[in-house]
């Protein structure tokens, strides 16, 4: 069944050959699946290709920029921002449907939780719910990409509503992934408040990281997840250690 309303959804990818094509598959109903790929050697666009995208290609230029351009070849006025490790749920299908099919025109925007998992499970609490994310928005009414290097937001000109179904995400492929992930956002958020005139102390070392740890853990329920809730709170912790590190390393080199 097609969309009620015509709708793209814009997938920013590079070397997603494992993850890409369930992304695709579970935005199959909108009007228009759009992979901008950014330099793909592993056969994601080809894969892509044969799922039923329509693929571009575009330069790197950071979360923001490129996320910005890929929007900007999308075929629709609704635009929903989809990453190749995250999936539409049928709940959250019927959500976006019946919010784009409704006669009240006044929403710019729409946010919904994402519902984020690890070591199989579903983190429903810590610092990894709700997650609420504007990923739905009107080209015609300012939607665009803002922020840094790192942790971008979708933004629109007008009032936001709320979908209530969450978008299914699957952040790391294992172990490796996550930590690997981990370091690298935690050095783009520490270039990032550097610029804005941060350094990085003691205290940002060792106080900040095991007050975060207690506040996902105990304070935010995370030990209701078990295991994996206990894995969330080491690694939430763990990017402050990291981005404190990476401030006084940058620091020592000026």
């Amino acid at each position: 069944m097609p969309p009620v309303v015509p709708i793209s959804v814009v997938i920013l990818a590079r070397n997603e050959v494992d993850r890409i094509h369930d992304a695709i598959a579970s935005a199959s109903w909108a009007s228009e699946v759009l992979v901008a790929d950014t330099g793909s050697t592993d056969g994601t666009e080809e894969l892509a290709r044969r799922d039923g995208a329509r693929v571009i290609e575009i330069p790197w230029e950071g979360f923001v920029a490129s996320r910005n351009r890929a929007q900007g070849s999308a075929s629709n006025d609704w635009v929903f921002f989809l990453d190749a490790d995250e999936r539409f749920t049928p709940e959250l299908r019927a959500d976006v449907e019946a919010a784009l099919a409704a006669p009240d025109d006044r929403f710019a925007g729409y946010r919904m939780p994402r519902l984020s998992h690890l070591m199989g499970r579903a983190v429903r609490h810590g610092t990894w719910y709700p997650d609420a994310k504007l990923r739905l928005g009107r080209r015609s009414r300012g939607l665009r990409t803002e922020g840094g290097r790192v942790h971008e937001l979708c933004v629109v000109d007008g009032p936001v509503g709320w979908l209530p179904s969450p978008l299914v995400h699957h952040p790391y492929r294992d172990l490796s992934d996550s930590v690997r992930k981990a370091a690298s956002y935690a050095r783009l958020g520490a270039d990032d408040r550097y610029e804005r005139g941060a350094r990085g102390s003691v205290t940002g070392l060792f106080v900040r990281p095991a007050f975060e740890f207690l506040r996902c853990f105990v304070i935010k329920l995370g030990f209701l997840d078990g295991s994996a809730g206990f894995a969330v709170a080491l690694l939430h912790a763990a990017s402050y250690f990291l981005r404190a590190a990476f401030l006084l390393e940058r620091a020592g080199r000026e």
